[in-house]
């Protein structure tokens, strides 16, 4: 090789290495600006030169209008998972210019993000450094399509359309034309509800130590709540039992005093109808002696006068002069019944209390007395011959007014206990 053919030769070395210096010194003074405010390129460059900036869609103006970011709260989620994306942006606002960016695309109401869903969001008061104001929109997001498991769903790109207001004199603006700025897409990897590996299906347990003391507790407070509301049951079974384990009589006693005057009226209608059958073939001294005691329990009632109530003997038989009533289906109550009311008893209250009664009543009262002093006089008579027509129809009228009595008092707000609505029966009244 010639020395003329190495000099060419080397030449071309040389050239070639001081492009490649060139090249490196050019990429290193980009990287340097990257990290440099505007004002700091400003002064490293030569009056006049432009800045480059290939994000800006208008002529270089030594300052960047805005710059906008994307940035999730997770890399990776899975099918229905709920995670945040917030978008946040920085525009120049300075005395020579003011950069106004439409913001009402970026509201969670307007802005679209499919193929994600957007549940939520919020817009955080702004904030203000030096020449820049910073905004901020947050949104709450999720994805629920099955297509997607296991591929890469990308946010779709953002366009922000923005204006800059220049400032021409001391008191004139100038308004630029629309010009946009686009935030990438940003992909957002979405993983299957359960490993690639997984045999089945398991729901993962919550039980830390903290849970399973605060399950122990709560399961302790049912035990104690369980076994004082259990107690709380026996006790109340007791009570219930207590009268039904007493004796007869002494129930019998307790509620005797209970069985209202219907009850006994109803009785002593059966009664009177069984006594006036029997004396279809003859009037007899028992007969009459014991629709005298019958008539005279209504005229008791007839009067409002007590009735004497006594519990009914347990060998089933009952007392002379008395009449035995039961009453009640499920705990039924069995008392005798008598009254010693006369008919001078009725004439006394048919004067004394005369304008109390009603005209029935009156009539009541007048058929009750006729009656009773009708069978007095035939059953305490000397002579042997008894007149059964009025004996009959005292009988008649007794049964008529007991069921008249009775059937007045079945209603609910006039229903009497065995006082007939008064105080304590006086002591004669119990004989």
């Amino acid at each position: 090789m010639t020395l003329e053919g190495i000099r060419d030769r080397g030449s071309v070395i040389s050239a070639f290495a001081l492009l490649m210096v060139v090249a490196h010194a050019e990429t290193a003074i980009a990287q340097h600006e990257d990290h440099q405010t505007p004002a700091q390129v400003q002064r490293n460059r030569a009056p006049g030169s432009p800045i480059p900036d290939s994000r800006s869609p208008i002529p270089d103006l030594g300052w960047e209008p805005i710059r906008c970011w994307r940035q999730a709260s997770a890399g990776a989620v899975a099918i229905g998972e709920i995670f945040n994306v917030v978008v946040t942006c920085a525009v120049y606002e300075g005395d020579n210019a003011l950069v106004i960016p439409d913001e009402s695309r970026l509201g969670v109401a307007s802005i679209q993000l499919a193929p994600f869903e957007i549940l939520g969001g919020s817009h955080p008061p702004d904030v203000r450094q030096g020449t820049r104001r910073f905004f901020q929109y947050s949104y709450q997001l999720r994805i629920i399509s099955p297509d997607v498991i296991g591929r890469d769903a990308n946010l779709p790109p953002l366009t922000l359309s923005y204006r800059i207001k220049s400032r021409v004199g001391a008191a004139a603006t100038l308004e630029g034309r629309d010009l946009s700025y686009v935030l990438p897409m940003m992909p957002i990897k979405v993983l299957s509800l359960v490993p690639a590996d997984a045999s089945d299906i398991r729901d993962a347990s919550e039980a830390g130590l903290a849970a399973v003391d605060s399950l122990r507790f709560r399961s302790r407070m049912f035990n104690v709540l369980a076994l004082a509301f259990g107690v709380l049951a026996a006790v109340t079974l007791v009570l219930a039992l207590v009268p039904l384990v007493r004796s007869p009589r002494a129930t019998a006693g307790a509620r005797g005093n209970r069985v209202p005057d219907r009850a006994v009226l109803a009785q002593i209608s059966k009664e009177l109808a069984g006594v006036q059958s029997q004396a279809a073939g003859g009037w007899t001294a028992d007969l009459m002696s014991g629709a005298l005691g019958l008539i005279r329990i209504v005229a008791a009632a007839a009067i409002d006068q007590a009735i004497s109530r006594k519990p009914a003997p347990d060998d089933g038989t009952t007392p002379e002069g008395r009449v035995r009533v039961r009453q009640g289906l499920i705990r039924p109550v069995s008392v005798t019944v008598s009254s010693a009311t006369t008919a001078d008893d009725v004439a006394r209250a048919r004067a004394t209390r005369g304008a109390a009664f009603s005209t029935t009543r009156q009539q009541q009262l007048d058929g009750l007395q006729t009656g009773l002093l009708a069978l007095t006089e035939a059953l305490y008579r000397r002579e042997p011959g008894r007149d059964a027509a009025p004996l009959d129809e005292a009988v008649r009228h007794a049964i008529r007014v007991s069921n008249e009595i009775a059937s007045e008092r079945r209603s609910i707000h006039l229903r009497r206990g065995a006082n007939g609505g008064r105080g304590q029966q006086p002591p004669w009244a119990q004989r």
